[in-house]
């Protein structure tokens, strides 16, 4: 097999933290080459140097026989480059967004077309519409065309499926698939262990070096403490009688586009409740309104006893939220970050020292209080997330997909954090498309099309579906969703 990349003893450092510590491998043509680990391992770093964004310190880089440092032109004519956040034009159509790249890369859309229509007539229907607009799964299909428009010969994807659902997730890597067959060099980074499954080969990044390169199979079971630990046990237990949160009959439409179809259901006190469903089947939008963001156009809810069209203030007070960007400010320090969240919740100023104290010990940020958040590693931005989001001690918390893009470990982690904070009182609402992590919730209600299509706890939801595991559940059910956009 001919070598396309070939990477020697590569250095990389921002400050005192080394990103990359002597990483060496080679890539051969029109192979499916994956690179997992826990996040700041440095897959990202990695990525944006093969790619010519980004200069290493030392070490040697080489993509389709050029040097990424002395002829980084030839190589950037001839790769595509997918990071996981798409780097779409939001406020330009899906035909503008693919029209720019084209001309970006020197070509059209027409010259190339036939590269990319199998993809690009799944999303032709939205061809107007504004690529902000679309689901995650659409904006994923849209990214890989403008990726592709050039037709490249290597194609870098790093962690494209983040905030997909599982759907999604299958029909990308089907995508990726063909275009493996059809002889493309794909290089991909991802926190799921069953894609990694669909390379040929993966690597395990760690702490900036090269754990081990190798089949999937043996890569995953020799490191399977780092990436595949054992689930967490559900802690069962008895749930209070008292409704937190109340919905009859609820409906959201945006013109004629009806996002919320007339759902109904109730969360109890101490509940861990999953608000589950394909990208586009309505779960923000509904929790928008819980949240007394968006006001419901037919239809009642409460939240604490509040109506939230009448009392969405009251709301706000007695829940927390977070979402999967974490809404902290990367520019404070992680102290300054739980003061400024403690004001804004109206914590009592002579609390404020002591709970941050006990808060940053008991998520082990306390020697890291006077960082910048910016400088923090995925994982712990998320710790510090979820903490500040229960700081004021809410009777609920709304948890918008908190683990997008974390590594198995970090995510266990975090799901311990969950279950304290039930321990504790605090009834959770949160949505995922990590379905491993459906497994953890005490009920689950599953939309499709605006609507609920199923509400019950995971064992019942297996049993009524005949499903294994709750991955399955959900294919069965997004399998009937009609709309994709």
């Amino acid at each position: 097999m001919d070598t396309v990349i070939e990477v020697g003893g590569l250095y990389r450092s921002y400050g005192k933290v080394a990103a990359l510590k002597d990483v060496s491998f080679s890539i051969g043509k029109g192979e499916l080459f994956g690179f997992v680990g826990p996040d700041g391992s440095g897959k990202s770093t990695l990525f944006r140097i093969m790619a010519t964004l980004l200069d290493a310190d030392k070490g040697n880089v080489s993509v389709l026989g050029f040097d990424t440092r002395k002829e980084f032109r030839k190589i950037r004519a001839r790769i595509g480059y997918m990071p996981g956040r798409f780097s779409l034009y939001q406020d330009l159509s899906v035909e503008e967004n693919l029209q720019f790249f084209a001309t970006v890369f020197g070509t059209s859309i027409s010259e190339h077309y036939e590269y990319i229509r199998e993809i690009y007539e799944q999303i032709a229907p939205f061809a107007t519409r504004r690529a902000g607009a679309l689901s995650g799964g659409m904006k994923q299909k849209l990214a890989l065309c403008c990726s592709l428009i050039h037709a490249p010969r290597i194609l870098f994807l790093d962690e494209p499926t983040t905030g997909v659902d599982p759907v999604s997730r299958k029909e990308f890597w089907d995508i990726l698939q063909m275009l493996k067959e059809e002889g493309m060099t794909l290089v991909v980074s991802t926190p799921f262990m069953d894609e990694a499954s669909r390379c040929d080969r993966i690597a395990l990044l760690q702490e900036g070096s090269i754990l081990g390169i190798g089949a999937p199979k043996d890569i995953l079971e020799r490191f399977r403490d780092i990436l595949c630990p054992p689930p967490l046990e559900h802690e069962g237990k008895e749930v209070a009688s008292e409704v937190l949160v109340q919905v009859k009959d609820l409906v959201k439409r945006f013109g004629s586009f009806t996002a919320v179809d007339h759902i109904s259901f109730e969360v109890r006190k101490g509940e861990i409740f999953g608000f589950l469903g394909a990208n586009g089947a309505g779960k923000t939008t509904a929790m928008r309104i819980l949240c007394g963001l968006s006001l419901p156009t037919e239809g009642e809810a409460t939240v604490c006893g509040f109506d939230v069209r009448t009392q969405s203030e009251e709301i706000k007070r007695c829940i927390g939220y977070m979402s999967q960007k974490f809404s902290l400010y990367e520019d404070l320090t992680v102290r300054e970050n739980v003061r400024l969240f403690a004001g804004i919740y109206r914590v009592p100023e002579s609390e404020i020292a002591l709970r941050t104290e006990t808060m940053l010990e008991r998520i082990g940020l306390y020697g890291e209080r006077d960082t910048l958040v910016a400088d923090l590693p995925l994982g712990w931005k998320q710790r510090l997330a979820f903490s500040v989001a229960i700081f004021h001690r809410p009777k609920l918390v709304f948890l918008d997909e908190p683990t997008g893009g974390v590594d198995p470990v970090t995510r266990r982690q975090f799901w311990k954090l969950i279950y304290e904070a039930a321990r504790e009182g605090i009834t959770v609402f949160v949505t995922t498309h990590y379905m491993d992590e459906a497994e953890y919730c005490d009920r689950i209600s599953m939309m499709v099309d605006g609507r609920i299509a199923a509400l019950d706890t995971p064992e019942a939801l297996k049993r009524r579906y005949q499903a294994e595991n709750m991955d399955e559940v959900f294919r069965r059910l997004a399998a009937g969703a009609r709309r994709k956009g």
